[in-house]
């Protein structure tokens, strides 16, 4: 209520009095009372009141939901006649929900996730919902604006709570054979120098100290014991491993623009080799020329067979943002190869392929890398590399076969 209302309250209060009107004088006390608790509501409606997101999974893969629990609690002996609750729903998530509200704005149509409802006194009140992705990315929940009043509608008192949710939906994923690949050797059959790689994880036995040996694998304890120094010998690797090297340009300039479908193509490449070869055991790295989300430095994972590795290079593939790549991916190659683990194999996905990319492609062939070329849409090696496996994928009718495919 307004203050013009209180003087009518206390001008008729004075008149009753006045002219000893019974009548008017209880209407008068009635008026009061009401403005004194439409006050109260309008003061005190807002206050305990607490707003909590509960996901059922924060990481999706596209096309797939998860349960979103809205939790709404009134902490406190003031009942709320009403509140509404409007939570903002991010572009790359849906909710199918007639509680839903779209409201165009400026910036385009806005998604809001109403919730309507009385609360008593210390009561919770939990709705659920199902979440599906949508969309590639990583997508936040941000504030929530609260609204509540009085019984009667003469007070409405609005609030703002600052709470953030992300959720991340995985690039599309689809079995290899659905990129032309084999399901068996997707990378073919590499023969190199370097196929024995020792596991330092799986030691075998000692042996002795022989010249050129490394230090670090020297066993303190056998030599102690033997009186001469002792190396440790370890079972060679299973599995080779391997480093995925992206690139999320599409055009040689930055000033050509880029092919949205072309580089969600590239990213649902690299996401579906990640896939299938951490099935397969082995250690995986990423390099990206994207920069990582809130730095200035590229993607960069390198290969581990850590539990969380595919879930961390599935996480930076979906951050990916419509950014331009800031370093070329020749580049990225001669900056990183030296720092790969002994053995591995790099897997290039490009849809540009330029002279100096196949130079530093072939170089790094002469250095006995296993090496693996997928090239999309019209990129497509001139001259052929010897002991290179070369995979070429066209854009148009492939993107729309695989779009249409359902989870790997």
């Amino acid at each position: 209520m307004s203050n013009r209302a209180y003087i009518v309250i206390g001008a008729l209060l004075l008149i009753s009095v006045w002219m000893r009107n019974e009548v008017l004088f209880l209407i008068t006390i009635l008026l009061g009372l009401v403005a004194a608790a439409s006050q109260l509501w309008a003061r005190y409606c807002l206050v305990g009141v607490n707003y909590r997101r509960h996901f059922g999974s924060t990481r999706l893969y596209l096309g797939e939901e998860t349960e979103l629990a809205i939790e709404i609690v009134n902490a406190k002996p003031l009942p709320l006649p009403w509140l509404r609750a409007d939570d903002t729903v991010p572009g790359g998530l849906s909710i199918a929900s007639q509680q839903v509200e779209e409201q165009e704005r400026p910036e385009g149509i806005r998604r809001q996730l109403v919730n309507v409802l009385s609360l008593r006194w210390y009561e919770r009140v939990i709705r659920r919902y199902r979440l599906r992705g949508e969309q590639r990315g990583a997508w936040s929940f941000d504030h929530v604006q609260l609204r509540s009043g009085d019984i009667f509608g003469f007070n409405i008192q609005r609030s703002v709570l600052e709470m953030t949710d992300t959720v991340v939906v995985y690039p599309r994923i689809v079995p290899v054979t659905a990129l032309g690949l084999p399901a068996r050797h997707p990378l073919g059959d590499f023969r190199s120098p370097r196929r024995v790689i020792e596991d330092p994880l799986r030691m075998m036995g000692v042996r002795e100290y022989a010249q050129g040996d490394n230090f670090r694998h020297i066993h303190w304890k056998a030599t102690a014991r033997r009186q001469e120094l002792q190396t440790k010998v370890f079972e060679p690797s299973a599995s080779r491993p391997v480093a995925l090297f992206l690139n999320v340009n599409t055009t040689e300039m930055f000033y050509q623009g880029y092919d949205w479908e072309l580089r969600e193509y590239a990213i649902t490449v690299a996401a579906s080799l990640a896939r299938h070869l951490w099935t397969e055991g082995h250690p995986l790295g990423l390099y990206c020329n994207a920069l990582t989300p809130g730095s200035t430095q590229h993607i960069r994972l390198r290969p581990r067979a850590h539990p969380s590795q595919l879930e961390e290079i599935l996480t930076a593939l979906a951050r990916i943002d419509e950014g331009w790549g800031r370093w070329p991916l020749e580049r990225l190659l001669q900056l990183e190869a030296n720092r790969l683990p002994y053995g591995a194999t790099v897997v290039v996905v490009t849809a540009v392929l330029n002279t100096r990319l196949a130079q530093t492609i072939s170089d790094l062939r002469r250095r006995e890398f296993g090496l693996m070329l997928i090239t999309l849409g019209d990129a497509k090696l001139r001259a052929p590399i010897p002991n290179l496996h070369v995979h070429h994928i066209d854009k148009d009718e492939a993107w729309h076969e695989v779009a249409a495919l359902e989870l790997a």
